[in-house]
C-alpha cells in the first residue's frame, strides 16, 4: 500500500518565539531583582538567566546553533527524521509528550543513539500558514505507525 506522506518542512527563525522568550528571561530577572538574597547569589541567577536566555533563543527561536533543527520529515504519526543546522539528519519517533496548539508545536522526539530527547519547537511563524496547519493535522490525524496498523488489523 502506498503511504501518504508530509512533503519536507524547512522550518525558518521566529521572530515571535524570541520575543516571547526575551520577555519571559527578563521578567524572571526582574524578579531575581526583587528577591531579598544576597547580591553574589542575585548576581549568580542573574548570570544563570542570561545564558540560558541566549542558548534557548540561539537554539529554538533563531535556530542558528548546531543541533537546532532546520527541517522535519514525517514518515508517519511517530516516525520522522530531523536535520539539524549542521547538516545531519537523525531518525526517531515523536513521544507522548508532545502538542499540538494552535499557535505552537512542542514536538518531544526519541532520537536514535541519543539518551535524552530531543526538543522542537515550532511556532506559527516558523512556516507558512498552510504548512503549519497541515503539520497540526498530520500530528493528529495522519497514518499510525505499521506497528499500530497491525495490531489492528
Amino acid at each position: 500500500m502506498n503511504r501518504p506522506r508530509l512533503q519536507l518542512l524547512e522550518l525558518r527563525p521566529s521572530r515571535w518565539l524570541a520575543l516571547m522568550l526575551l520577555v519571559a528571561h527578563l521578567a524572571a530577572l526582574l524578579l531575581l531583582a526583587l528577591l531579598p538574597v544576597a547580591a553574589w547569589l542575585q548576581s549568580g541567577g542573574a548570570v544563570l538567566l542570561l545564558c540560558s536566555g541566549f542558548r534557548t533563543i540561539t537554539h529554538h527561536a533563531l535556530r542558528r546553533s548546531r543541533s537546532s533543527a532546520q527541517a522535519l520529515e514525517f514518515v508517519d504519526r511517530a516516525q520522522l527524521r530531523v536535520r539539524s543546522r549542521d547538516g545531519q539528519w537523525h531518525s526517531g519517533c515523536v513521544l507522548g509528550t508532545s502538542t499540538a496548539g494552535a499557535a505552537l508545536v512542542v514536538l518531544n522526539i526519541r532520537v536514535e543513539g541519543q539518551r535524552w530527547p530531543v526538543h522542537v519547537v515550532i511556532p506559527g511563524d516558523s512556516l507558512d500558514s498552510e504548512d503549519f496547519r497541515r503539520l497540526r493535522v498530520w500530528l493528529r490525524w495522519g497514518p499510525r505507525p505499521q506497528a499500530e496498523e497491525a495490531a489492528v488489523s
